[in-house]
Parts: C-alpha cells; sequence; structure tokens
C-alpha cells in the first residue's frame, strides 16, 4: 500500500519522548528530549544532538521530518539546560561590559559538560536507542560557542558541526583566537562545520564600520564574520566548510532558518534525483539507486539502504506506467531489504494483482497479515480468495 500519515488512536501526535541521564562528572540528572523516526525495529540512524533542547527540540524534529529524503532520518536528541552559562562556556572569565558578575562567576565548565556529552551522554543514547556512528552537533549563541569549542578540541566526536550566530565574543574573542591559531595543526579530514550568521548590525552601519567599532555594539557578529573570513581564506584540509549571513534575520530569530540550511548543507549529498532516473527511462533505476546509496554509505561511513517508503513510491509508479519489470526488481528490493514489513508484502501482492498472478498475490498479502493485521491488507486477501 502507499504509505500516508496515520493519527495515534489517541488523537496525540507525539514527537518524542524525555528521558533522564545521572551524570557522575556533573553530579546531577540531566533530561533529554528524544526523537525516534518510524522505521523497521532493526533499523538505525544518525544522531541529531541539539543545545537547548527545551527551546530548539520542536523546531528540529518538524525541519528533520519535513525534509526526510533530502536529509536522512534521524534520532534527535535536545539536551536540556541546567545551568547555561556554566556549561556552555569554555573559559573562565571575569565581569565585562557583556557578562555580569553572577554569569561570570559560574563560567568556564564547558569541558565538564563536553564530558559529560562524551563519556556519559552518547553512551546512554547509542545502547538505549537505535543509532549510527553518524552524529551531528547543533547550537545557537552560547550553544554556538560550544559547537565551535568541539569543533576545535573534539573534532572526532561528530560528523559535522553547526554553529548558529555562534557567541564568539566570549572571553574578548581571545579563545576564539586562540582556536585559530592552532588550526593547521589539527585534522578535519571527513568533517564538516556550517556556520551561521544573523544580521545583528545596527542601521547605518556596514561591515567595514562594525570591524572598526571599539564599543562592541554588535559583538556576536563582530566575532563571526572575522571567523568566516578566516575559515574561508584557510581552507582547512580535509573540511566540507559552509557558511550564510541572514540579512533578514537577528540573533534571536535565526535559527530555524539556519538549521534548516545548515542540514541541506551537510547531506547534500544524499537526495536521490528522480528527475535523473526520469530523464533516462532506458536506464534501470534498480541500478541507479545501487550507485547513488554506494556514495551515501561512502559519506556516511557505513551502509545506508534506500528508505522503504522511497522504494515503494518508485514501484507504484513504474507500475502504473506497466513498466512492470522495473516495478518488480523494487518491489522485491523491498522485500529483501525490509522482510519484516507488512507493508512491504502488501505492496508485493499489489504487483501481482496488477501482474495477473492470483496465486502469488494471495501469497504476499496473506504474509503482511502474518506481519501485522490490517483491514485493507485484508479486505483485498479476502477478495481474492472469493475470486
Amino acid at each position: 500500500m502507499l504509505t500516508g500519515f496515520a493519527q495515534k488512536k489517541d488523537n496525540r501526535i507525539t514527537i518524542g519522548t524525555v528521558d533522564t541521564v545521572y551524570s557522575n562528572i556533573l553530579k546531577e540528572k540531566r533530561a533529554v528530549y528524544i526523537h525516534v523516526p518510524e522505521g523497521d525495529k532493526n533499523e538505525h540512524f544518525p544522531v541529531l544532538y541539539i543545545l537547548d533542547g527545551e527551546t530548539h527540540f520542536q523546531s528540529a524534529v518538524a525541519i528533520v521530518e519535513q525534509i526526510s529524503g533530502i536529509v536522512p532520518n534521524m534520532v534527535i536528541v535536545g539536551i536540556c539546560n541546567t545551568d547555561r552559562e556554566r556549561d556552555l562556556t569554555p573559559t573562565h572569565v571575569k565581569p565585562d561590559r557583556i557578562i555580569n558578575a553572577g554569569d561570570a562567576a559560574k563560567s568556564g565548565g564547558g569541558e565538564n559538560f563536553m564530558g559529560f556529552i562524551e563519556k556519559e551522554l552518547i553512551p546512554y543514547v547509542d545502547a538505549h536507542y537505535p543509532t549510527t556512528t553518524y552524529r551531528v552537533f547543533s547550537g545557537h549563541s552560547l550553544g554556538g560557542l560550544t559547537v565551535v569549542n568541539a569543533f576545535f578540541n573534539h573534532t572526532n566526536l561528530f560528523k559535522a558541526y553547526i554553529a548558529i550566530d555562534p557567541s564568539l565574543w566570549w572571553d574578548g574573542e581571545g579563545w576564539i583566537k586562540k582556536q585559530e591559531a592552532g588550526l593547521l595543526q589539527r585534522d578535519f579530514s571527513g568533517r564538516s562545520l556550517f556556520v551561521a550568521m544573523a544580521n545583528n548590525i545596527p542601521v547605518g552601519m556596514d561591515t567595514v564600520s562594525l570591524m572598526k567599532d571599539t564599543a562592541l555594539i554588535a559583538p556576536v557578529t563582530h566575532a563571526v564574520f572575522p571567523f568566516i573570513q578566516f575559515l574561508r581564506s584557510a581552507k582547512p584540509p580535509g573540511l566540507y566548510f559552509g557558511s550564510k549571513f541572514y540579512p533578514n534575520e537577528w540573533h534571536g530569530s535565526v535559527e530555524l532558518n539556519a538549521e534548516y540550511d545548515a542540514l541541506r548543507y551537510i547531506f547534500n549529498f544524499f537526495r536521490f534525483d528522480m528527475n535523473y532516473v526520469r530523464a533516462h527511462p532506458e536506464l534501470s533505476p534498480d541500478s541507479l539507486i545501487n550507485v547513488h546509496f554506494n556514495e551515501v554509505s561512502k559519506q556516511m561511513g557505513y551502509q545506508v539502504l534506500p528508505t522503504e517508503d522511497m522504494i515503494n513510491d518508485m514501484a507504484y509508479g513504474y507500475m502504473s506506467m506497466q513498466r512492470m519489470n522495473y516495478a518488480y526488481a523494487l518491489f522485491k528490493r523491498n522485500i529483501e531489504n525490509h522482510p519484516g514489513s507488512s507493508n512491504a508484502w502488501d505492496s508485493f501482492g499489489d504487483y501481482y494483482v496488477a501482474a495477473g498472478d492470483k496465486q502469488k498475490a494471495m501469497e504476499a498479502y496473506e504474509k503482511s497479515l502474518n506481519l501485522q493485521e490490517t483491514s485493507d491488507t485484508r479486505r483485498k486477501f479476502e477478495e481474492l480468495k472469493r475470486k
């Protein structure tokens, strides 16, 4: 059957669960929001870790679900705060014109926080949820500062890093300059970084005058702009780097658009181009799929199979065009990749009905019903029995 949206029986739409992890490093219980996409019980997914989970988790789930197929389905982990200024700052600082005395006093717990993520949270998530080794780390503002810290000093922990209007003004911009100085000593092979910059520049001021400003009217942009220029100039070997300036967004509004653009940029290799298939009807879609997903697997670092829905939709499309040999190969592929899917067997039954093979259609429907009883499959099975 063709798949579609199904509402929960209790009329609720659930996007995730609240889990907790006790941290021996931080000496406290930490709440995390977890979203697991629908899939086979044996299917595993890359993981998107989102800082400031209490405010950014829902939008991240919506984005990933909406553009699934353009980016992979992902487990999404929203890390909620207990002490934001402590955890999301890499160094201890003194009060200044931006940081008040209270925040400065507790600053500099960033490395402990990264220890919690690396040694406690990630192992917990991997042990309890269907994850793969491909991990993305995303943060905004001080969360973006934490992402940049992880990018430089915990490079191998994640495959991709998303820093949205990061607070690189931290420590009088001295911290980021120190990281830049050691850039060429680090290996970023196979890593991606996307940096987003909002338009925090006051009206009437351009970037030239902003960089000469000593009053720090726009501290975020004052630090992020040269960081982007530095990376573009340095071109670190092996790094896949992208950035974008958002002229119509400010620091507090940029997160949503930037998260979307960053994921599209990082996973620009993932989408299977159906237009190419349509333009070359003489080529087997099954062989084109093999070529594409071999490259995707290389990028991801493990075998990636096309989703059941993607193959199913393609197969029905070829069946409607009476390209039955192509439809058969695709339906059969879904059975081989997802033998425990009742929907894959139901679709195979639909193929055999169209092909005029009643016996094999009934066998496929019966297999589907043995896996999961559905009214639609039962109806089709009983109609064939009566004929």
